[in-house]
């Protein structure tokens, strides 16, 4: 059993459920590992989410479009699974584009093959609604920290929770993930550079 590929994905799910020798014998036979080039599109705008992600390295993002501008509303979902979760979910053309920040090496897995694993074992569904749970939280709180917090607080709030972002993913995103625009975010980054140290 080949797991050198998988290891991310079983250490994240021992944390979550135990897992078995078994259970890695089903990751490695169901999550395929894939690696795609920066700026690849996984799922198209009104094409289908057919797969779930889970990053093992880089960085994704989905946006869609809105008065000819990009938005990007997600990029590296908590816990590391990525997916146009809008279409995946409901099955319907995706209102938005799942792209590749950089290069990517990811495992995936069909929707399919993912619902017949909850459906076969139960504590494959308690890791489905725990990783639910973690993503509907964080959706919670970002959706509110959009409305309650200013773009400099939320921009602070990225870079505590998220250095690595500054190196890895270009400024006009991140302003666009953050609800400003990217003249706003330079003009941010300029004020709190002393507090980011």
């Amino acid at each position: 059993m080949e797991l050198q590929q998988h290891q991310k994905l079983i250490d994240l799910l021992s944390g979550l459920i135990f897992i078995d020798n078994n259970d890695k014998d089903i990751i490695v036979e169901n999550f395929e590992p894939v690696s795609y080039q920066k700026r690849s599109v996984l799922v198209k705008h009104q094409g289908f989410a057919r797969y779930m992600y889970f990053i093992n390295s880089g960085y994704l993002r989905t946006y869609y479009y809105t008065d000819g501008q990009e938005i990007t509303n997600q990029i590296n979902c908590p816990l590391g699974f990525m997916t146009a979760f809008g279409s995946y979910i409901s099955g319907t053309p995706s209102q938005e584009q799942l792209e590749c920040i950089t290069d990517c090496d990811l495992l995936r897995i069909k929707k399919e093959k993912l619902e017949s694993l909850f459906q076969l074992y139960p504590k494959w569904a308690d890791a489905g609604r725990i990783i639910n749970e973690h993503v509907a939280f964080y959706n919670s709180q970002r959706t509110r920290d959009l409305v309650s917090k200013t773009a400099e607080e939320r921009y602070l709030q990225l870079m505590k929770q998220h250095p690595d972002f500054i190196h890895n993913i270009p400024l006009q995103y991140i302003a666009s993930f953050i609800g400003v625009k990217p003249e706003s975010l330079s003009r941010i980054r300029r004020s709190v550079a002393g507090q980011l140290i």
